[in-house]
């Protein structure tokens, strides 16, 4: 099953550009309040580490001190005795690990939804602690919200509420003598202007544009799918849904575009060529803005502009990542609390939008986002930005990922081998779409679930962890813990 980078190359951007942003966020957001020190060691301290969703900006000395300084003031200011440390988020198998060891592990997480399939079964139900606090969860997206429930519990919320637009090289379409798409676009006008941007000069290929698809497998092409009238998968996360017509058609657009080279397979992280020229429209996702001030700049004439309309309704991909609560953690109250810090309550988001340039996990937070980033970047203040957020406002963002309940690995295996031999145009799409959903669903149909990785101690400890916490899913969800 394929895993979606964590967008490496935004990470390794160099500091200087992105301090700048950072500072300028700083002085934004604590304007009239002074960074507060560490709580000073004392007795009766409970030490606790977390996990916040932080992308798009290098994690050095800097950036960490004003992360955790934030946490201070805000939280660890607020309840005396606690000391809670920040980490970044990510890879859930160091954490599904620390459990099945007995060691410390972040009691509130947060991470991709690639995740889901090694984590779930170690998670915390949230229903009971909204309700205690009254918390509604209709403050996030809904359709973002359908694939974290399990059982009829909700186990996690996403991190990002915003959508993905397109960035495109309005100099380049200047420079061809083409005009710029009309914001109500159709897929058949971005297929005309991608291929007429299309080109190779000297050697050099010039695309144009990205699609939301993957050589690897569907991900994240389930917003096309959806667009095209199909679906990667029914409602119970068993039986595959590529065989459908609409979920065909998708296919046939998506590859026809790239086997000719008009697009690149894209994942919503701008690509490197719509810089320097080789690519003209971009997806974008939740660390674009702080990417295009880097990269694009004011020397470079660029907007923002939808996606295309796609033949049956409207769709865009939506951010996918997702805060959770570790199941085993020795203070439930306390990882509840800091889960609210991170995922309820609006200082961390109002923050980390000046920190990052990062859309909020509110979408009832998306316009003051759209005049908070307008004051942190003046480079922004004439771009669409309403782009980013109407779709997710609407419910027309659907999420980047979907996992099979049984067998997810093997299931992922199965699609990426078939899907392989399509973008090798070794196979048609219509004849490869319905092999993987007849294989896929012989496998899925069976319940039976996938042999865990781990040794034989862990296996026991993750199966008794598994039997206890989800005793109403049966076998059917099984821990896959690759690397331990």
């Amino acid at each position: 099953m394929q895993v979606r980078t964590r967008r490496a190359m935004l990470r390794a951007l160099g500091s200087t550009a992105a301090m700048v942003a950072a500072g300028t966020a700083l002085g934004a957001c604590a304007a009239g309040q002074k960074a507060q020190a560490r709580p000073a060691a004392q007795a009766n301290i409970t030490k606790v580490t977390f996990q916040l969703y932080v992308v798009g900006i290098p994690i050095n000395a800097t950036t960490t001190k004003l992360i955790q300084d934030f946490v201070d003031q805000e939280f660890n200011r607020k309840h005396k005795g606690v000391d809670a440390t920040w980490q970044k988020d990510g890879d859930m198998t160091a954490v599904v690990a620390a459990i099945l060891s007995g060691a410390p592990a972040p009691v509130s997480l947060a991470s991709l939804t690639t995740d889901w399939p090694i984590i779930l079964p170690f998670l915390e139900p949230l229903d009971a602690y909204l309700r205690q606090d009254n918390v509604d969860a209709s403050i996030w997206p809904p359709n973002l919200l359908a694939e974290l429930r399990v059982g009829g519990h909700l186990y996690a919320v996403p991190v990002d509420a915003a959508s993905q637009a397109y960035l495109y090289r309005q100099d380049i379409l200047d420079e061809l003598g083409l005009p710029y798409p009309d914001p109500g676009w159709t897929y058949l006008d971005a297929q005309r202007l991608w291929s007429r941007c299309t080109s190779v000069k000297g050697g050099q290929q010039r695309s144009g544009g990205t699609i939301p698809w993957s050589a690897g497998g569907p991900f994240p092409g389930i917003a096309l799918l959806a667009g095209f009238g199909g679906a990667y998968l029914d409602s119970t996360y068993t039986r595959c849904l590529l065989d459908e017509p609409g979920s065909i058609a998708a296919g046939e657009f998506a590859f026809d575009l790239l086997w000719r080279k008009v697009c690149v397979q894209g994942d919503g992280t701008p690509v490197p060529g719509l810089a320097t020229g080789q690519v003209v429209f971009s997806q974008g996702a939740d660390p674009s803005l702080l990417w295009a001030v880097q990269n694009l700049g004011t020397a470079t004439k660029w907007d923002f502009i939808p996606y295309p309309r796609w033949p049956v309704r409207p769709a865009t991909v939506g951010q996918s990542s997702w805060y959770c609560l570790n199941g085993f953690a020795p203070n439930k109250e306390l990882a509840w609390e800091l889960f609210k810090f991170s995922a309820v309550d609006t200082a961390w988001s109002r923050f980390y939008m000046r920190l990052g340039l990062a859309p909020p996990n509110q979408p009832g937070l998306l316009e003051e986002w759209e005049t908070v980033v307008r004051s942190v970047a003046p480079i922004l203040r004439g771009k669409a930005l309403r782009y980013w957020v109407r779709p997710a406002q609407a419910g027309e963002a659907y999420p980047g990922f979907e996992f099979f309940k049984y067998q997810p690995v093997e299931a992922g295996a199965l699609v990426s081998q078939t899907w392989g031999k399509i973008w090798n145009q070794q196979l048609g799409v219509s004849e490869g779409f319905k092999s993987i959903a007849r294989q896929i669903d012989a496998l899925q149909g069976s319940g039976t679930a996938e042999s865990p990785q781990p040794t034989a101690a862990q296996r026991v400890a993750a199966a008794a962890a598994v039997r206890r916490k989800f005793p109403a899913l049966g076998p059917g969800i099984a821990p896959v813990i690759p690397g331990l």
